[in-house]
């Protein structure tokens, strides 16, 4: 599967995910606000992984390496300031905040199931 169709499906599943979380906004608001950030912040973050992967596939081998590593650390430190502005600003709940920080990786493995089972 092409790079970008895989890119696409994973934020689709991700924006699927986040309907419910705000169908039940209303009820639920602190839990829904946790997980759509989180989402949000996940999905961000992978769309600027792969932004970054796309720059350094092409560098020869030695800053390829230096630009991977600058990119994973400021890619975490960019998510560590997001995570800690919205706990202060918004006070969602933490733990659905947290789950929703992991919408890539299991989005990815629902991407997985999908292929396995469904592939063409």
């Amino acid at each position: 599967m092409n790079e970008d169709k895989l890119l696409k499906r994973i934020i689709i599943i991700i924006a699927y995910t986040n309907v419910p979380a705000i169908l039940l906004g209303y009820w639920a608001f602190p839990e829904a606000l946790g997980w759509f950030m989180g989402s949000l912040g996940s999905a961000v973050r992978l769309i600027w992984l792969a932004n970054d992967v796309k720059k350094t596939i092409e560098l020869p081998e030695k800053k390829a390496k230096i630009s991977a590593a600058k990119g994973y650390y400021f890619r975490f430190l960019a998510l560590l300031v997001y995570a800690v502005a919205v706990v202060y600003f918004f006070h969602p709940n933490i733990v659905s905040f947290g789950l929703g920080l992991l919408a890539v990786q299991m989005a990815i493995y629902l991407n997985a199931i999908w292929e396995r089972f469904y592939s063409e």
